[in-house]
């Protein structure tokens, strides 16, 4: 280490300076620092052209799912398929299941299951069109004085409501309420 030191010491004493190597070393200090603030420039734009690339790129992969999907679309294959998967269509002649309650059971359950498919009974066009045809000829006076007319029934809670109107007991008109034909009347 010594011997480097002093190696070092006997070059630095071996230099002289002359006005020249001045005046050089002056010259290109200043042009360091002219030149600094372009190549900083430059290399902010080369920077800002490789995000701009990168981003282009993202973007034709983006187009090019876009159109993959498109394709697909045109299919009348996968079109049919996705009805069937998002809005529940069969083709005639085909029962579909739904699971509304998906409840995994535990292994050590002793619950049987049916090997029968159930089938609901009720027309629902048959209950929608008595119903629209109920809605449609109530007169205004009951649906005005009838709860179930003004109040939604997705949004009342049955627990809370009482089933029986009460303008009857004032009344004193025991005749119940018939329900529409078609539809059930549902009791707790």
């Amino acid at each position: 280490m010594k011997r480097w030191t002093g190696d070092l010491g006997a070059w630095a004493s071996s230099l002289r300076f002359s006005g020249f190597t001045v005046l050089v070393v002056i010259l290109v200090l200043a042009g360091a620092v002219i030149v600094s603030p372009s190549l900083s420039t430059y290399v902010q734009q080369q920077r800002e052209i490789a995000e701009l690339r990168e981003s282009v790129r993202i973007h034709q992969e983006a187009v090019t799912e876009m159109d993959a999907e498109r394709a697909k679309w045109k299919d009348p294959v996968y079109v049919r398929a996705q009805a069937r998967d998002r809005l529940f269509y069969v083709l005639p002649g085909e029962t579909q299941l739904n699971v509304i309650d998906d409840v995994v059971l535990p292994i050590e359950s002793t619950e049987e299951t049916s090997a029968t498919l159930s089938r609901i009974q009720d027309n629902w066009a048959h209950g929608l069109a008595a119903s629209f045809l109920s809605a449609g000829t109530m007169p205004a006076e009951e649906q005005a004085t009838d709860p179930a007319a003004t109040t939604d029934p997705a949004t009342t809670d049955p627990a809370t409501t009482d089933p029986a109107p009460t303008d009857t007991a004032s009344t004193g008109d025991e005749t119940p309420d018939t329900a529409p034909e078609g539809t059930e009347e549902i009791t707790e």
